[in-house]
Order: C-alpha cells, then structure tokens, then sequence
C-alpha cells in the first residue's frame, strides 16, 4: 500500500519539543518516500534545529510553518479556544480541517487538542464525546484500549459509543473480521460494577453487530482475552500508566541483572535474541500513538515524555490511519450503529 498522506505535525508540543520531533519527522520522511509532512512551531526555535538546515531531496516534502503562540501544557482548554487558535497545535489542527493534511500529531496538551479537535473537525455522526485509544500489548499481539483520559466519568451510551468506534477502528486498521469487545470491571460476573457499567453491558449486548464478550479484570488486558476494552477515562489512563511503569521495571530489572555478575552475562548472550524480542514487545515508545476517536478527522495523540523513536511510532501510527481514511471509513459504520441506538433509546423513552 503506497503511503501518500500528509501529516501536519506540532513541533512545539511535549516535554522535549523540536529536539525531539524534528529529527522524529526527518526520519519518518527518509522511512516513508511518498509521505510529506507540514511542521508548526516557533521560528526561532525552528531555526535553531540544525538537521532542518540541509534536508537536501527532503526540502520538498518538508513544509515549515511558523506560529504565533505556543500551548502550554497547564493551559486550559477554554483558553486556548479563546486565544490561542494560532498556535502551534491550533495551526497544525486547521491544516486537516481545511484539507491540507490528512492526520494531526501532537505530543502537547491533551484537554487542548481534544478542545481544538471538537471546534476545528467537529465529532463523528451519532458520538457525543470523542475518546483516547491505543494499544496495549497481549501475550497473544495486542488490544486496543479506551478511553485513556479524555473522558474521566463516562454515561453508558457513552462507554457503548466507545465500543462502537474501536470494533469499527480494529476492523479498519487491523482487518479484523469479528473483533471481541469485553468493559473493564472489577469481576467477570454479571453482578459486578456499578450502574453505569451494567448499563453499558445491556447496550452491548443488543447490538448485534458488536461480538460483546462480558466484562474482563485488569490482567485479562495483557492475556490478549479481548481484542478491544473499553472503560472511562479514569480508569483507562491509569491502566495505561500502570502497564508502562510495569514494563520500564521489568527492563530495568533486566538490565541490573546482566550487569550483576558473569554468569547471567553468558546466560544473557545465549538468550539475546529472545531477551531482545522480550525488551520490544513491552517497549511503550513502540506502543506510543494514541488515536482521539469520534472526531471527523485524523489526530494523533503523542506521550509528552518521549524520545524520538517514540514518536517516530506515532508518526508511523498517524500515517497508517491516513492511509486507510479512517474518519471516511467509519463515518458510515457509525451512523448506521449509533444513530439507530440512539433512535431506539429515545422509543424506549417514549
């Protein structure tokens, strides 16, 4: 499949900024040949970015834009929509708006980008709240999780919403034919949880064009016993937390015992390819890209702590569902399964 996509990219956002999303997207355009990218940010830090000052045959596929202000990540939301449009991420928002890109990346501030996203692509037919989504990896490949934070309390259509955009998203992007959705609770049992979950699993369980599968613990994530889960964005986020400080310590504990003596040095050699293998499936830079679903075009959602392989991923990660269409794709599933869920709740009411 040919990956021609434009990808309009914040430089400013994250921790780390232009050191770290510069050199990502220069890379990403030597991996991608037919890929182009549209780049905002801060002249004067732009231009202090050395690796933009000989691009060579890149320059051409290499759009630089500069901004007026830059989103800060203790900004919120409601001022970011009132003064800061022109920013960075605002600018880099508009270019998929008006048609110049076809995916959004930002490793910025997450309540701005889902509050620019609303204003500037407006929410998919049918969903009331867009969600954060990514993957989680699985003893059996991956899962995708939502929501991871947008949305701290959710209602049940809302949660079925959800469910809704990642079996369609699962089937788009991972050719699935019939992927399983299970909610996140505290027990497998129909009799656990709260109100709002137990709601959430009667709306599944009606619709039969969702291969709804129950509830599933924390552990059955990494177990690969769903292949989408969904939850409220309290839980998501620190599931997601959780799985990564797990897995930097599982590295970390391997490394100082490799380094403790001789003999797991020998036992390290004879196994490195399999430790290796171990490292990169729990590697989260490799996991890193978050889809803001609901939203009637592509963004992609960066960690703000990372290193430039990392979002190099989420580079890959925007592409991908560029190439796919994936806003245009869903578009029609989701009319077709949240608006008649949502003409039938408003007869049941009747």
């Amino acid at each position: 499949m040919a990956h021609t996509a434009t990808i309009s990219v914040d430089a400013m956002g994250g921790e780390c900024g232009p050191k770290v999303t510069v050199p990502a997207v220069v890379s990403f355009l030597k991996r991608y040949p037919e890929a182009s990218v549209l780049l905002f940010g801060d002249q004067v830090v732009l231009n202090e970015q050395s690796v933009l000052h000989d691009l060579g045959s890149l320059g051409h596929r290499l759009k630089i834009h500069y901004s007026q202000s830059i989103v800060c990540d203790d900004d919120r939301p409601s001022s970011v929509l009132k003064a800061k449009r022109d920013s960075s991420m605002g600018l880099a928002m508009r270019a998929v708006s008006d048609g110049r890109a076809q995916a959004c990346l930002s490793a910025g501030n997450t309540g701005a980008l889902m509050a620019l996203g609303l204003v500037f692509l407006k929410a998919l037919p049918g969903v009331s709240r867009p969600a954060i989504c990514t993957t989680f990896p699985t003893v059996t490949g991956k899962t995708y999780v939502l929501d991871l934070g947008a949305n701290i309390e959710c209602t049940a259509q809302q949660l079925y919403q959800f469910a809704v955009l990642a079996n369609a998203t699962a089937k788009i992007v991972e050719e699935m034919e019939e992927p399983s959705v299970r909610l996140l609770n505290v027990g497998q049992e129909s009799t656990k949880g709260g109100q709002v979950i137990k709601e959430a699993a009667g709306l599944l369980t009606d619709d039969k064009e969702i291969n709804y599968q129950g509830f599933i613990e924390g552990d059955g994530i990494f177990q690969g016993h769903a292949d989408v889960v969904v939850c409220d964005g309290f839980s998501g986020n620190i599931a997601l937390k959780t799985s990564e400080g797990f897995a930097k310590m599982i590295g970390d504990l391997l490394d100082s015992a490799v380094s403790k003596n001789w003999a797991a040095r020998v036992i390290f050699g004879l196994f490195k390819r399999s430790f290796a293998h171990l490292r990169s499936h729990l590697d989260p830079s490799l996991y890193n890209g978050a889809y803001l679903l609901g939203l009637n075009g592509i963004v992609i959602k960066s960690h703000g702590n990372v290193s430039v392989r990392a979002f190099g991923h989420a580079l890959d990660v925007a592409l991908q569902a560029a190439t796919r269409n994936l806003p245009q794709t869903l578009s029609p599933m989701l009319e077709r399964q949240l608006l008649s869920s949502c003409n039938k709740g408003l007869a049941d009411d009747i």
